[in-house]
């Protein structure tokens, strides 16, 4: 029934200290420890602390991701994050696009480019979709449209097999409140259904997780019934054994 789903913690800009950080990696060790192989596990901690990230997980099946980086990969761009950076550190994924970030100003245009950087050195970019208010008239179709459609424009076939999307409605994060199943299945499907369109073809299986208040309590009929690839999960992830939780429930429902 089932193929590999993934699911990617997005710690955002906690962990504000060392010692949290060291806090944190404590508790996530042993409940961390018996993933199985149909769940890619991806954790995505400020940048800087990538290189710690890997260092302790190193040898486990956790993968580990930057929570963004830029469209160039060197030259004199202060501030900014390198995506060959995060590459050398042994990263797999980056997050591009995360509303958090479209909200501060980022547009379509800004996050194909990251995109296809990012693609260029070898990271697997999960690249967010939702309704962010500007001026689509609120209209979230309209919206997840114009940001698929942005990177379909300029992703070959062959790369876009690399790309995976999360579908995030801004209103979810964070308010402990999710569009219902149905919603969000419609919503996987449409972007499917662009992506085909768009190459004409049948034979691109390209994933699309949800983000927005994942939590132990709705995970399974969000994996089950809305037919998601995956989650991408925020405040959840920031406590290891509830984070725990929900990788267990999603390796119970494969196993059936």
């Amino acid at each position: 029934m089932h193929n590999k789903k993934i699911i990617v913690g997005n710690l955002k800009m906690n962990m504000e200290t060392i010692s949290m950080r060291e806090e944190y990696l404590k508790d996530s060790k042993e409940v961390y420890e018996n993933i199985t192989e149909n769940i890619d596990i991806v954790l995505c901690p400020q940048t800087l602390y990538v290189e710690r990230f890997l260092q302790f997980f190193e040898n486990t099946k956790i993968k580990i991701g930057s929570q963004d980086c830029f469209w160039e990969t060197y030259g004199s761009y202060t501030g900014q994050i390198s995506p060959k950076t995060v590459k050398s550190m042994g990263a797999k994924y980056v997050i591009i696009g995360h509303s958090e970030r479209r909200g501060l100003g980022e547009s379509c245009v800004e996050v194909t480019k990251k995109c296809l950087t990012a693609l260029r050195v070898g990271l697997i970019p999960i690249v967010c979709v939702g309704y962010v208010y500007n001026n689509n008239n609120g209209d979230e179709t309209v919206a997840v449209g114009e940001s698929v459609k942005s990177i379909l424009n300029e992703v070959s076939k062959e790369e876009l097999k690399k790309v995976v999307f999360a579908y995030e409605p801004v209103w979810a994060i964070g308010s402990g409140k999710i569009p219902s199943v149905d919603d969000i299945y419609t919503m996987v499907l449409y972007i499917k259904k662009l992506i085909k369109n768009h190459y004409s073809t049948v034979d691109i299986d390209t994933k699309v997780l949800y983000g927005g208040s994942v939590s132990p309590q709705n995970i399974s009929n969000i994996i089950v019934d809305a037919h998601v690839d995956g989650v991408l999960i925020g405040g959840v992830s920031l406590q290891a054994e509830r984070f725990a939780q929900v990788i267990k429930i999603v390796d119970n429902i494969l196993k059936r």
